[in-house]
């Protein structure tokens, strides 16, 4: 049984650019010109992609409250 994600319009975005990186049908430089990032950020995207899958391009704080709330 798969795992439904809830994933942002931000993160769908990104899945096939990062896909096409992983094929290297597109650069970094240029996916990171497309996405607003850097290379080094897109580097750190690919790599979670591929350990971790579509969950990997999830923020990690979704669902937490944040680390800079006030109590």
């Amino acid at each position: 049984m798969q795992e439904l994600l809830t994933m942002s319009k931000k993160e769908l975005n990104r899945l096939p650019i990062i896909k096409s990186v992983i094929d290297r049908k597109m650069t970094q430089i240029e996916a990171a010109s497309s996405l607003g990032l850097t290379d080094r950020q897109i580097r750190r995207v690919v790599s979670n992609f591929i350990s971790s899958g579509p969950a990997g391009l999830i923020h990690r704080l979704r669902g937490k409250p944040s680390n800079h709330q006030v109590s």
